[in-house]
């Protein structure tokens, strides 16, 4: 059995009192006080994709209340954090604090800092943020805290769908069937001309992999999700609802529905089509399914646009009602030589305090909060719709978002080429995106 020195113990405690005082202060139990503001001091790093000028300006607004903690904050590339924070790591040279999505979680977390649940109690965590949050948890507490979360809706072109006779956008999946029985026109050789929604194929669609996922959500499946008996990361891909009949096959055979040019109540999309963004943009695509934080991008691109924002359209069949949503959370790194201070950062960082400092700067995002979502937002009603969506919005484990992507768009395109039915998509689905889990965990997995 190994032997700990007294040195070893005493930092140990040290660190997990330090970790209990900045719980205790983030759920308002301890007030920092004019002597308590004096003794917050040290500097952490922290590494993330959030803007950094932003970043900067919150952060400066909050540093008058702790004049001797600096957060040293570094802007990097999406594509590249994952493998620059590993090789960091490898170093010794990562940083305290990461800002970690829960597709970062199964990769991640023998990276990262457990908040125990003595600290910061499972249903304190779970009525504070918002459901999703709950990919963040584990057997023994949290990885991560959440900040911001950046929900989908639905962004309707008010021209097309006035000249269609449509009075109001679509509330569910038949509703937009039925909008597209109006809208959809062809040309005279029987091209597309007007196209009421980009669903069915996969590379001119931006967010593929998601509208997926949230279908699959709205199917009450979570496509990852841990299996009680191992208490190990398990697939849901081959899931097959006993009462329903739902799966996966359900949602691929829903979607790829729309690219096939015979039949005729869904057929509204192809592979020659521009990317479902640009066309929406150009006023040719009556539904563009996008995330709330792109709406101001929308404007600026084409400000004679008459166009609108609305809720995900849910499943008429199935009583869940979800959209996706991209979330946006801070873990402590466990290289971290200030954990204590790490997780007092991220506390602050997850309060409401910043989170209302940095709307000052950017106003794109919803918060990851219960109670800020809970405010009355009936003078904005964009605001509103964004916030409402944010609390149904739901994420999942993703193990390898660049692996599980190449597996949708070759269901797709597999699907839609008449070479497999959608029902072939579980067995192999279920079976490749077990193989990704299974190479991140050898010991017992979180459980949320």
């Amino acid at each position: 059995m190994k032997k700990f020195s007294i040195f070893q113990i005493v930092v140990y405690v040290l660190c997990i009192i330090g970790i209990i005082f900045a719980i205790l202060i983030f759920s308002g139990k301890i007030s920092v006080g004019k002597d308590s503001k004096s003794s917050v001091s040290g500097t952490v790093t922290m590494w993330g994709t959030l803007p950094s000028e932003t970043m900067g300006n919150a952060l400066a607004l909050v540093a008058g209340a702790y004049p001797d903690l600096h957060v040293v904050y570094s802007q990097k590339d999406p594509a590249t954090m994952q493998s620059d924070f590993v090789n960091a790591l490898a170093s010794g040279t990562g940083p305290d604090l990461i800002q970690l999505s829960p597709a970062d979680v199964v990769k991640n977390s023998d990276k990262l800092l457990t908040i125990p649940f003595a600290s910061l109690p499972q249903n304190t965590y779970l009525n504070t943020f918002v459901d999703e949050s709950a990919l963040y948890l584990n057997s023994t507490g949290t990885v991560g805290l959440p900040i911001f979360i950046d929900p989908m809706v639905m962004y309707y072109n008010r021209d097309l769908l006035a000249s269609s006779f449509s009075v109001s956008a679509p509330k569910t999946w038949d509703d937009v069937v039925a909008l597209n029985k109006k809208m959809t026109t062809k040309d005279d050789a029987g091209q597309l001309s007007v196209e009421t929604v980009a669903l069915g194929t996969y590379s001119n669609i931006t967010h593929a992999k998601e509208l997926l996922a949230l279908l699959a959500f709205q199917t009450g499946n979570s496509l990852v999700k841990i299996n009680p008996a191992t208490n190990k990361y398990a697939s849901q891909f081959a899931t097959i609802d006993p009462k329903t009949g739902a799966s996966i096959a359900t949602v691929f055979r829903y979607y790829t529905q729309f690219a096939n040019p015979s039949d005729a109540d869904h057929y509204s999309w192809n592979d020659s089509l521009p990317l479902d963004s640009t066309q929406f943009i150009a006023g040719r695509l009556g539904l563009y399914f996008g995330y709330a934080s792109e709406l101001a991008s929308i404007r600026a691109k084409n400000p004679n646009l008459n166009f609108a924002v609305a809720a995900m359209p849910q499943s008429s069949k199935f009583p869940t009602k979800a959209t996706y949503g991209k979330m946006i959370g801070v873990g402590i790194t466990k290289i971290s030589k200030n954990q204590a201070l790490g997780v007092m950062v991220a506390n602050l960082m997850a309060s409401q305090t910043f989170i209302n400092s940095y709307f000052i700067f950017d106003t794109t995002l919803a918060p990851a909060r219960k109670d800020m979502l809970a405010a009355d937002q009936s003078g904005d009603a964009t605001k509103a719709l964004v916030y409402n969506s944010a609390i149904i919005a739901r994420g999942w484990l993703d193990p390898d978002p660049a692996q599980t992507n190449d597996l949708f768009k070759r269901f797709v395109t597999q699907i839609n080429a008449g070479l497999i039915l959608p029902e072939g998509v579980l067995s192999g689905g279920n079976s490749l995106i077990q193989g990704i889990l299974d190479s991140f965990q050898k010991d017992p997995a979180p459980v949320s």
